[in-house]
């Protein structure tokens, strides 16, 4: 007859290799992310202040979805940032 003793060490055991797991998996996926984007602390000002300008907001959106913005876009969000900052 099985103990419940037995069963918790089992489900424990199984729960810390899940998170062993999920951990190795996710410094691979950073390692392999490769290096920062040019427009990377452009964007994150642009993050910063995203709640103070629609554009912001979702040029924002699209560097997180892409992982890149076009030269135009990054000039247009420097001059937004500069009019908002300005303020």
């Amino acid at each position: 007859m099985i103990q419940w003793t037995e069963i918790m060490i089992a489900a424990g055991a199984a729960l810390v290799a899940a998170i062993v797991i999920r951990v190795i998996r996710a410094r691979a996926a950073a390692r392999n992310r490769g290096p920062a984007h040019i427009h990377e602390p452009l964007m994150k000002r642009a993050e910063a202040l995203a709640d103070k300008s629609p554009f912001l907001s979702k040029v924002s959106r699209e560097f997180k979805a892409n992982g890149h913005i076009s030269n135009r876009q990054a000039e247009a969000v420097r001059k937004a940032i500069a009019r908002i900052e300005a303020r």
